[in-house]
């Protein structure tokens, strides 16, 4: 008898499978959203509120299209363009070689293995922490620390306090500015990952 997790994901292949049949093109954060609805029922309303459940739900959800991709290329029914831009069903004349699966695909590996759906909430914070680290561009944070009136090195107290004063002074709803205001919220989101 099959767990409950692996009727789910047998559950999710499946409609996966039912929607992009049909030729819908998206993008998989709209395909988790797709799956929140009530005609759909698989992931509660608040499923992408909170980091942990984000993480699972994009782990089932990039899972699912994994397996359903190799079922397709078994089938030879077509070849399923997996990225959080674009996910869809293409005819395997279309893809080109390097599209297809080669010997190693280390995200497919990564999805497949369903002992990292069991990562725990530090483990997923180090990663999205070490993603917006990688995604900070280093010349920028001079910049950012002159938005935000800092010299460095500094904490991530100073950098959380200074960044509150200047939101505070400058919010729009408060008679700020609101460019100045959106110049030191996105300093500060791209330094905060720094500490």
């Amino acid at each position: 008898m099959p767990s409950a997790l692996e009727e789910t994901l047998d559950t999710v292949t499946d409609l996966l499978a039912s929607y992009l049949g049909e030729g819908h093109q998206c993008r998989e954060y709209e395909l988790i959203r797709w799956l929140q609805e009530p005609a759909q029922a698989i992931f509660q309303p608040n499923a992408l509120s909170d980091t942990m459940m984000l993480f699972r739900a994009n782990f089932i959800v990039m899972h699912c299209l994994y397996r359903l991709r190799q079922r397709w290329l078994d089938e030879q029914r077509g070849y399923l363009t997996i990225s959080s831009l674009e996910v869809g069903l293409q005819p395997i004349s279309e893809a080109s070689a390097n599209q297809l699966p080669g010997e190693h695909d280390p995200l497919a590996d990564y999805y497949l293995n369903l002992s990292h759906l069991d990562t725990d909430e530090a483990s997923v914070e180090a990663l999205l922490n070490d993603f917006w680290r990688r995604m900070v561009v280093p010349e920028q944070n001079d910049e950012d620390f002159a938005t935000l009136q800092l010299q460095p090195p500094t904490d991530a107290h100073t950098l959380r306090q200074q960044y509150r004063r200047l939101a505070n002074q400058h919010h729009p709803d408060k008679g700020g500015d609101s460019e100045q205001f959106r110049k030191i919220t996105a300093a500060y989101q791209r330094l905060k990952y720094a500490f």
